[in-house]
């Protein structure tokens, strides 16, 4: 994979500090509370992961205006961070309906790990989702989570992340698409358990409904 130039790297912490800045009172702060995202601790839990509002993109993010920033953070070697990219959640209703997806990608970027912080420093085991918000809810469950951006979108490469973990919980919807995803990432993980949801329930949806207890009493089963 090539390295991201310094320009593009700087382009994209300038981008999070400044759609992070515009996330208070937002669309996309209501969206987030409506998930259960921001229940306990708003400013803890959107620090954590950095979201923002594109209300006033940077060159080159005019396509994402007015929608949700999800930055994709990465640890460096002096104890801060950076952003190996964004992706972007459309708020409007019915979105996946409009010219373009739900959820879009900067031009020309591969399939991602999404908080690969998860992984640093945890000898715990660690869990994996189809998605951001799941692997956040799933994150601030108590269980160190990693997200897949979508149910195709898992690599090979990506198990080597994986391997030093004694036990990896894939956590995955309750759907066709769920399940044809919890196949694709156990068959590349020995040390994968999968862990369904119930039908038609993601691990954000089953949070909101059930709790967080809920949550981990289903992987202690």
């Amino acid at each position: 994979m090539a390295r991201q130039s310094p320009a593009r790297k700087r382009l994209l912490v300038e981008a999070t500090k400044r759609y992070y800045q515009a996330l208070p009172g937002s669309p996309a702060e209501e969206h987030l509370a409506s998930r259960g995202l921001l229940g306990q601790s708003v400013a803890a839990e959107t620090d954590r992961y950095r979201l923002g509002y594109v209300a006033d993109p940077l060159p080159g993010h005019e396509p994402y205006r007015g929608m949700l920033a999800i930055p994709y953070l990465r640890a460096t070697l002096d104890g801060q961070w950076s952003v190996a990219t964004i992706r972007f959640r459309c708020l409007r209703p019915n979105c996946e309906h409009a010219d373009h997806g739900k959820y879009m990608s900067l031009p020309g970027d591969p399939p991602r790990l999404y908080n690969t912080l998860a992984i640093v420093n945890n000898d715990d085991p660690i869990g994996i989702t189809e998605g951001e918000f799941d692997a956040q809810t799933a994150s601030l469950c108590g269980i160190p989570t990693t997200g897949v951006p979508g149910a195709d979108a898992w690599r090979p490469h990506f198990r080597d992340a994986f391997a030093g973990f004694e036990r990896v919980w894939v956590m995955y919807d309750g759907d066709k698409a769920g399940r044809m995803f919890a196949t694709k990432v156990l068959a590349d993980l020995p040390n994968g358990v999968g862990i369904p949801m119930p039908d038609k329930e993601d691990v954000s949806s089953f949070v909101a409904a059930h709790g967080r207890g809920a949550l981990l009493e289903r992987i202690k089963t």
